[in-house]
């Protein structure tokens, strides 16, 4: 009986790892690898990306642990004491009104841009395709493109000439119609929708490639099909270009509520032109990170911010997504 114990535990072993060799074998002979040893060469050039990615993207997030201590920048990640949950309970539990005003203003913005944008972006996409002359078409993209390539620092200086009180632009247009000034960098009222617009100056054409790529896709014989019953350039939009286009446009809805959380604080810093009077409405999570990196912040508290951004963005896409399926769209996941 022992004997035959002792060959069963024996054998156990080397039967998991045939198990394990077959598992393997399996991997090594089946379609992805033989797609990768046919494309070997491809795969290649795709590796410098990947690794990119790994290093940067996902390598990064081991600072997360940051958000569970009490950082010090002396003791690193390693030498730093562990205190759990205790900076996420101190953001939510907080007596001062600094939390909320950071994440209403994130949401604010997001909210605002996403319903502006989205729309005149998508509307914009259905007129640039009803342009017939591919030169004039082509014109019309490249200017619509060009401000995408432009920084957030230049779009801020070219804001400040626009709005400063002495000399600006849009005040001296406010002068011409018999309107008084408006001291622009001290009324946090108009802020949310300078962003706004600013925001959808600078990537309207940009957006518009994913649309039209997805535009090309379409048989033309639907629009020859839709005018044959009588249908003209509007009937044709709302019956054939955007029923061709609803996957993108369902896939750029769901990593708008994604980002919903972000709060593009670059642009935030570049616009405002360092003006204390406009953090009503324009301070954000971001400006947590961004003070814990110039050593006047905490840098666990803003790590734990940024750890509450990810997971409500991430639940965001996973409820969009599953709105999306219900309502008979493809999804991203």
């Amino acid at each position: 009986m022992k004997r035959a114990q002792a060959e069963a535990s024996v054998g156990e072993p080397v039967k998991d790892n045939h198990y394990i060799r077959a598992g393997l074998k399996d991997v090594m002979r089946g379609k992805t690898m033989g797609n990768i040893k046919r494309h070997w060469m491809l795969y290649l050039f795709l590796l410098p990306s990947v690794t990119l990615v790994g290093i940067f993207c996902y390598g990064s997030m081991f600072g997360i642990f940051i958000a569970f201590q009490e950082y010090e920048l002396l003791g690193g990640v390693l030498g730093s004491e562990f205190v759990g949950l205790k900076n996420f309970i101190d953001i939510f539990t907080a007596d001062t009104l600094g939390t909320y005003r950071y994440f209403r203003n994130t949401i604010y913005i997001s909210l605002i841009r996403i319903g502006t944008n989205f729309p005149i972006i998508l509307i914009y996409t259905l007129l640039v395709n009803e342009i017939k002359r591919r030169r004039i078409k082509s014109v019309v993209q490249t200017i619509s493109f060009l401000p995408h390539f432009i920084s957030w620092v230049v779009v801020g200086g070219l804001a400040y000439n626009l709005l400063t009180v002495n000399g600006g632009t849009l005040n001296r247009i406010l002068e011409i119609f018999g309107q008084e000034e408006i001291f622009w960098y001290s009324e946090p009222k108009y802020w949310w929708g300078i962003l706004a617009v600013s925001s959808l100056w600078k990537g309207m054409g940009w957006a518009t490639i994913m649309y039209l790529s997805a535009l090309g896709s379409i048989d033309g014989e639907l629009y020859d099909a839709c005018l044959i019953d009588g249908g003209g350039r509007f009937r044709q939009a709302i019956s054939v270009t955007l029923p061709g286009i609803m996957n993108v446009v369902v896939l750029q809805i769901i990593l708008d509520m994604g980002g919903i959380m972000g709060d593009n604080y670059d642009q935030i810093i570049s616009m405002i032109n360092g003006s204390q009077s406009l953090s009503e409405t324009t301070e954000v999570v971001g400006v947590l990170t961004f003070n814990a990196a110039t050593g006047s912040g905490n840098l666990s508290r803003a790590t734990a911010f940024g750890l509450i951004q990810s997971v409500i963005g991430f639940m965001l896409v996973l409820i969009s997504n599953r709105v999306a399926k219900k309502a008979g769209q493809t999804g991203i996941v």
